[in-house]
């Protein structure tokens, strides 16, 4: 766990050489630009997401991508999934869907 404030702080002032993160600080909540801008209560997330940007604009951050989903048994499960979903969709059936998505 890291805080990204604290984080840029020890960049910035040297005492720390660099870092390397897999995963960045509330990027669960990042959505669409505008509506970070037009909400109210977003304010701490829109700030945690230009320390975010800042950091992967540093030349001694290395930001990886989320790999968990790499493995071939788990790109087989979504392969499945994908094909039972088309499939379903063709029949006229409701297969795996998502919840809270507005459209």
């Amino acid at each position: 766990m890291v805080d990204t404030a604290a984080l840029f702080l020890a960049l910035k002032d040297k005492k720390l050489g660099g870092a390397g993160l897999d995963v960045l600080e509330e990027e669960s909540f990042l959505k669409e630009e505008a509506e970070l801008l037009y909400k109210n209560n977003e304010a701490p997330v829109i700030k945690t997401a230009l320390e975010n940007h800042i950091l992967m604009l540093l030349p001694n951050v290395v930001i990886t991508p989320h790999n968990a989903f790499n493995s071939k048994e788990a790109l087989f499960r979504i392969l499945d999934v994908t094909v039972e979903n088309i499939l379903g969709f063709i029949e006229g059936k409701e297969v795996k869907l998502v919840k809270g998505l507005e459209v």
